[in-house]
């Protein structure tokens, strides 16, 4: 089934039985609207005067035993003082609940929503006075925060663990590799760079996997940050969520002439940087090796979206076209720093 499908099958036969399971029905749920790559089916409500979320999972990489890590691990940080969106319990008392239907299992899972709304749903306007340079440091003493307390974590049993980085499906190969043999090639030479680096607790160990600034709200009357949605996060090196803060500043300054966006982006990683190191360290030498995650992060892009090319719409074709000659021709950055991207006219080679 297609994701429509089950989204449809959900609404008819699961929806109601997961509200009751956390107190609350099906016609007080708000559904989040889907975005591209996501996962899961996302509800909002209101329950004992909280805002909390209802989440229900239903791809096989989306197991039980996963769930039940990831929730471990977010109860792991809010007791280290990490503000993060935490799981309450069903009526049942149990904090996963499964649900089986047509075959398949719906996971429902309920969690606090975060104070505040995130930036980006406030057209990226910070709190009125103070500058961005606040929020950007909190974003990165968040991330420290983590960082800092992964380097202890242990899970509750083998059984019960996050899966390694290359345990993701995503990472077992580059599935276009007839249709873009170039690009293959250089995804197999990236993978093994991957393999090579050392995995010592300074630099490695269970990450977020997918920090930006659409996963984390903030509180507007002081600027504090509530971390959620980590149903991607696995055993990897810390330098690949400072690669996803970086690849979420390109954003803000898109359309700037070069000059301008170097500027931004050295000014912007130096808060993020700033803010990380009151939390943890990461040394020079592993800094020095961002680069490396970008490629691997822009890597990833290529792939989700090389599912469209044989899509007839121009625009989404000039979109890979110009991704496709970025990484076969070695131009870092998607060609962010380069002299083939232009603001006017962006992704036209």
């Amino acid at each position: 089934m297609d994701r429509e499908e089950i989204t449809q099958l959900c609404e008819r036969q699961v929806l109601g039985s997961a509200a009751r399971l956390f107190g609350t029905s099906k016609d007080r749920l708000g559904k989040f609207e889907d975005y591209e790559g996501c996962a899961n089916l996302v509800y909002h409500y209101e329950s004992q005067g909280q805002p909390r979320i209802l989440r229900l999972s239903y791809r096989p990489d989306r197991s039980v035993e996963l769930i039940r890590a990831e929730l471990h691990f977010v109860e792991y940080l809010a007791a280290g003082g990490v503000r993060v969106s935490r799981p309450v319990p069903s009526v049942n008392g149990n904090l996963v609940e499964v649900i089986p239907t047509a075959g398949m299992n719906f996971i429902a899972v309920s969690f606090v929503k975060g104070r505040g709304m995130r930036v980006p749903d406030n057209g990226y306007r910070y709190r009125e006075g103070v500058p961005m340079q606040e929020y950007f440091q909190n974003w990165g003493q968040v991330l420290g925060q983590m960082h800092r307390l992964a380097k202890t974590y242990q899970p509750p049993s083998e059984a019960m663990k996050r899966p390694e980085w290359h345990q993701w499906e995503y990472y077992s190969g580059f599935p276009y590799g007839e249709r873009l043999p170039i690009i293959h090639k250089k995804y197999d030479q990236l993978i093994t760079e991957l393999h090579a680096l050392p995995q010592d607790a300074d630099s490695y160990g269970l990450i977020h996997n997918d920090f930006n600034d659409g996963n984390f709200t903030v509180d507007y009357d002081n600027g504090d940050i509530t971390v959620f949605d980590f149903d991607d996060s696995c055993y990897f090196w810390f330098m690949y969520d400072i690669a996803c803060a970086w690849e979420s500043g390109v954003g803000k300054v898109w359309s700037r002439p070069l000059a301008e966006r170097q500027d931004f982006m050295n000014r912007y990683m130096e808060h993020i940087m700033t803010g990380y190191t009151r939390e943890n360290t990461l040394s020079e030498a592993w800094q020095a090796r961002l680069p490396l995650f970008l490629r691997l992060i822009q890597m990833q892009e290529l792939m989700h979206f090389a599912q469209y090319l044989d899509e007839p719409d121009e625009k989404i074709q000039a979109g890979l076209r110009y991704k496709i000659h970025c990484i076969e021709n070695d131009i870092p950055y998607l060609g962010f720093f380069d002299s083939i991207f232009s603001p006017k006219r962006p992704f036209k080679l």
